[in-house]
């Protein structure tokens, strides 16, 4: 499903991030999706999920590494991303814990678009399958490389981000990526997702109480 390991380079400063005003809306955000085991952990361990909020122009904060099974984080479990650096695979970060494994793939997605507040990155094996069945957007690369960061940019280059902010990761089992201009709209494009497929549950005659 996935391994949890950070693939890119890390320069990383042990000490208190700086607060953001929206830890209370991403958190709350966080709970819902904790709730709906979109974030989580496997029974390997390994937790899985994350989501993140822009800050200033190319900084943002985002949830840290392996707290995929904690119900609720506390603002210090939230990492700033200071800066990034695609030619080096690095990224600058400050908090106490060190960032997501996806902390690089998020970067990517803020930068196609300087209006992109908000990335949600969930696993649910059935909307996963159902995307590929669909043939929406996706990339194919090993999740935390350098491609799968090249094959984002390339998802964008011919497409609009905001008619199109959901994509499926073949390369990383039953990963999936919402983003928007604010919160509310890249959940709202998740929970169409999640609409989309009890739809289609419904229409073949199954019944099922979870998208997990």
């Amino acid at each position: 499903m996935m391994d949890g390991v950070i693939k890119y380079h890390v320069v990383h400063t042990h000490a208190q991030a700086p607060s953001f005003n929206t830890y209370p809306q991403l958190e709350a955000l966080r709970s819902r999706l904790f709730a709906l085991g979109l974030i989580g952990e496997t029974v390997d361990g390994i937790g899985y999920g994350n989501i993140s909020q822009r800050e200033g122009e190319h900084d943002f904060y985002i949830t840290a590494t392996q707290t995929g099974k904690q119900s609720s984080l506390t603002a210090d479990e939230y990492v700033w991303i200071e800066r990034y650096d695609f030619e080096l695979f690095t990224v600058f970060s400050k908090g106490l814990h060190k960032p997501s494994s996806e902390a690089l793939s998020h970067a990517m997605i803020y930068e196609i678009h300087s209006d992109i507040q908000a990335v949600i990155h969930v696993h649910s094996k059935p909307l996963w399958q159902m995307m590929i069945d669909r043939g929406e957007l996706t990339t194919t690369a090993e999740y935390g490389t350098a491609d799968m960061v090249h094959e984002i940019a390339n998802l964008y280059q011919s497409c609009d981000p905001f008619k199109h902010n959901a994509f499926v990761m073949k390369g990383h089992e039953d990963g999936i990526i919402t983003f928007g201009k604010t919160i509310q709209q890249a959940e709202f494009k998740l929970y169409h997702t999640i609409q989309t497929y009890l739809d289609k549950q419904k229409r073949n005659g199954i019944n099922n109480d979870t998208a997990t």
